[in-house]
């Protein structure tokens, strides 16, 4: 009985042995060389993958949002810093001419669309009056037409109702600057035998009784010498209307 017992064992084993070898020479069994599991678990595999690449679609979505808003503080901080230059320069400009009455920062462009002005964050409780000349570092801006506690309006260079006594630097002749309403001004009253050039550069001659003298006014860009008495003349001032951000208020010499 033992005998038979142990045939039979022998048996099995011999089977078994030739069952792996067999399929193991086939190539059909090799459990040190595939991995079964994308083949048992397809689902899972899927879920990780879609998983990861929603991740990083987020993470590339939120890295770009930060990449923007360090660009939006960088031209922030740029911003301030030119600001800050400009400022020290017009306190400089304070220093130096005792007549600066105030600076001012241009807080919005006026409402009435007859006028070329604009507003500014200093008043009366400033001493800011009427008829005071308002300058930037580029040279007149125009003029205060109105003015409350804390705010007042300018009249800029180039609206029609703004005119101003100026000199020729190079020749000295004197003349009357205008504004037009658009982008350039006038020169008026200067006779065709005055020897005027393009490039020529005005300045304000102080014989208005309002504006100090040796402010910079503009630069003539072109001439015309019709019949009659004057010239006609076109003036582009050194400061443009929407360029100005900050303001010095000076005394008028009324």
């Amino acid at each position: 009985m033992i005998k038979k017992i142990t045939v039979l064992i022998v048996t099995v084993i011999c089977l078994v042995s030739f069952f792996i070898i067999s399929y193991q020479s086939r190539g059909i069994i090799s459990f040190n060389k595939f991995d079964l599991s994308p083949l048992v678990l397809p689902g899972e595999y899927l879920k990780n993958f879609f998983s990861e690449f929603f991740y990083f679609k987020e993470e590339n979505r939120k890295l770009k949002a930060q990449l923007y808003q360090m660009i939006l503080e960088q031209k922030s901080s740029y911003e301030l810093i030119e600001e800050n230059k400009r400022l020290k320069e017009l306190l400089n400009l304070k220093e130096k001419k005792k007549e600066v009455v105030t600076i001012a920062k241009v807080i919005r462009t006026g409402s009435n669309k007859f006028l070329k002005t604009l507003w500014i964050d200093k008043g009366s409780a400033q001493g800011i009056k009427t008829g005071m000349p308002a300058i930037t570092l580029n040279g007149l801006a125009g003029k205060v037409i109105s003015t409350s506690s804390n705010f007042s309006e300018i009249l800029l260079l180039t609206d029609p109702n703004f005119s101003v006594a100026v000199r020729v630097e190079r020749t000295r002749t004197e003349g009357i600057v205008s504004g037009t309403g658009t982008n350039f001004c006038i020169l008026k009253y200067i006779p065709l035998e005055e020897d005027i050039m393009v490039g020529d550069r005005l300045i304000t001659s102080g014989t208005d009784g309002i504006f100090p003298e040796g402010i910079k006014v503009g630069v003539v860009k072109k001439i015309e010498r019709k019949k009659g008495f004057f010239q006609s003349i076109e003036v582009i001032p050194y400061q443009l209307d929407s360029k100005i951000e900050e303001v010095a208020i000076i005394k008028s010499l009324i």
